[in-house]
């Protein structure tokens, strides 16, 4: 897969920290009330703003929560900022494809026991016994049990 000659660190902190600025712009909230609500300093937060500094997953998820926005929301705007299509989206929609992918980079002994598992809960789940039909009867059809309806004469 060939990436942009943009998409450097720096360019992905610089767009995530104008998104994390932008957010709490937006909510009015002070550098010193955000960090403080996300367990940082707000020097170090405001060098994250810069895209000076990098950010942890779990500072960022912090900094999200304190801006009251959800992490998957950032990481949308950070997706959309660097150019991401939104039309052509880069998880694909077909499993087995899906299935690849996201197992692609486990070990083999970890690819194993997610079969044994898999295995082990299609046995102990076994599909359900399809269910009678449920619908009128008919008394032409070839399937319609012998003898006069109930309702009929003689029945």
């Amino acid at each position: 897969m060939s990436f942009a000659v943009s998409e450097s660190a720096r360019v992905v902190r610089e767009a995530l920290g104008a998104i994390l600025r932008q957010r709490r712009e937006a909510a009015r909230r002070t550098l010193t009330e955000v960090a403080g609500e996300a367990g940082l300093s707000p020097a170090h937060l405001s060098e994250v703003e810069r895209g000076r500094k990098e950010v942890s997953t779990e500072k960022l998820l912090a900094v999200a929560h304190a801006l009251g926005v959800r992490p998957a929301d950032v990481y949308a705007d950070l997706a959309r900022l660097l150019g991401a299509d939104a039309d052509h989206p880069a998880w694909p929609e077909d499993p087995p494809v899906k299935l690849r992918l996201a197992t692609a980079s486990l070990p083999l002994e970890a690819l194993r026991s997610v079969a044994d598992f898999s295995a082990f809960l299609a046995m102990a789940n076994p599909p359900p016994k399809p269910k009678a039909p449920i619908g009128f009867w008919h008394p032409t059809k070839s399937s319609a049990p012998r003898g006069p309806h109930p309702d009929e004469p003689g029945g």
